[in-house]
């Protein structure tokens, strides 16, 4: 069973982690965009499954629930656990150390006035991690937490393929979970990816479908063998990435997803950072948006390319990742990489808050008119995708293609697409216009947006 504090509402959550750079205060945290907060990371001893709070960070940890209840005194806190390189593979393993786990961070939370605690374990990928055994300490931690929320982050997909092949327990996480944090990013990094570029946090990717958001999602919801156990949807809370990484162009004429790249920072850059050092300063740069085959930003200047989720991305993935499979909420890793307009929480909060419960069935047409001088051809692409309750998805897409003397169209202009598009390499004298519609049955609203065609085993790696 779920703790009494449970919400049947959204979750609209956000990490704030000490020690992470951009350094900035608690109190700046837009705690009213949020109806939970994380405080990360308590420390755990791997010797004996004590957890306990960082020294330097103790104050900020102790004040963390009153300060963020200034501006919003709804908001539920929650004390976050692990985080990467934790030791929590030795703790898990050995009933006593779980004993100990269970017993001091109870405690530990209580103490701090925390509603509730989160187990963020990045990832199970030892030799002796064993599902068993995390059963074992959701059962224990359930049992003795009573009235808290418990919540785990975990990898994007039910099954892990590292140095072992692990399981995550569905059964005892849809019993003793509030819901978990699923951390959908890293698809593409300077670490798995580093002469190319690449959708970085995808939610789509016909490329490689395994490498996407929503292969993980799905296979969450519908099983997988050999563990065909299915998540309830309303425990899915997706995670948003406010954070991007950097490659060098090999050639600044090709900058799509998947262009040659020869250097590659193996650090990310925080949404903030990437705003006010490269897309505020560099004015010929180019952000592109796409929505329909990833779901994925980039920015480019010359060989400089930076792979990352904007504003844009942010309110898509809201709108169709998590309200249109009826998950139970988002988290946002982590918010002081948002920039001091709050540009991406907002988004988000606004995505949701705008949305509907369940798209049914959503239509996007997509017109493409070229005018080569001499001929105009015009394609137009209709992508219906139905989205059922039990969050199955379903597309179908009919292309028709019709080419006519310039002289034999009324009323052609043309128009020079230069707003947030697909940069494929232009040609002289030819002019192309793309018009993407999309409607969906059960909405008030269409929206008619300029947009173009873009070129199109998950390593475990570093999301800090």
């Amino acid at each position: 069973m779920a703790s009494s504090a449970s919400t049947d509402s959204v979750v609209k959550a956000g990490y704030w982690i000490f020690g992470k750079d951009p350094i900035r205060p608690v109190a700046d945290i837009a705690s009213e965009l949020f109806t939970h907060l994380y405080a990360g990371f308590a420390e755990v001893n791997a010797n004996d499954g004590t957890v306990t709070i960082p020294e330097q960070y103790s104050d900020q940890f102790r004040t963390f629930t009153e300060t963020v209840r200034v501006r919003s005194p709804q908001v539920k806190t929650l004390l976050s656990i692990g985080g990467e390189g934790s030791p929590i593979s030795p703790v898990v393993e050995v009933a006593d150390k779980r004993q100990t786990f269970i017993t001091t961070s109870i405690a530990l939370a209580r103490n701090l006035g925390f509603d509730g605690l989160d187990l963020c374990w990045l990832y199970p990928n030892s030799s002796t991690d064993n599902p068993d055994n995390l059963t074992s300490l959701l059962q224990g931690w359930r049992t003795a937490a009573e009235s808290l929320l418990l919540t785990a982050t975990v990898f994007h997909h039910p099954v892990i393929e590292g140095n072992i092949t692990f399981n995550y327990p569905i059964q005892a996480i849809n019993e003793k979970l509030d819901w978990i944090n699923v951390l959908a990013v890293n698809f593409y990094t300077p670490s798995n990816s580093p002469t190319k570029t690449g959708p970085v946090h995808a939610w789509r990717n016909p490329r490689e479908q395994n490498k996407c958001g929503s292969e993980g999602i799905y296979n969450w919801i519908n099983g997988i063998d050999p563990n065909p156990e299915k998540i309830e949807t309303n425990k899915l809370v997706l995670g948003l990435p406010f954070f991007g990484y950097k490659w060098t162009l090999t050639n600044s004429d090709q900058r799509d997803f998947f262009a040659d790249a020869n250097t590659a920072t193996l650090t990310s850059l925080a949404f903030r950072n990437i705003q006010a050092d490269y897309i505020n300063i560099n004015i010929a740069g180019r952000l592109v948006n796409d929505h329909d085959m990833f779901v994925a930003s980039y920015w480019h200047h010359e060989v400089t390319w930076i792979g990352f989720d904007d504003k844009h991305s942010i309110a898509t993935k809201v709108k169709e990742a998590i309200r249109g499979n009826n998950l139970g909420g988002y988290f946002a890793w982590d918010l002081a990489a948002d920039d001091d307009n709050w540009t991406l929480s907002k988004a988000a909060s606004n995505a949701w808050d705008n949305g509907i419960n369940n798209p049914g069935s959503t239509t996007t047409i997509t017109t493409v008119t070229t005018n080569t001088g001499s001929t105009i051809t015009t394609t137009t692409t209709t992508t219906t995708t139905a989205v059922s309750r039990d969050g199955e998805i379903t597309k179908t897409v009919l292309t028709d293609t019709t080419t006519v003397p310039v002289g034999a169209a009324s009323g052609e202009e043309d128009i020079n697409n230069d707003t947030q598009t697909s940069d494929q390499n232009t040609r002289s004298r030819t002019s192309t216009t793309t018009t993407t519609t999309t409607t969906t049955t059960s909405a008030t609203t269409t929206t008619t947006t300029a947009t173009s065609s873009s070129t199109s085993s998950v390593n475990i790696c570093n999301i800090l």
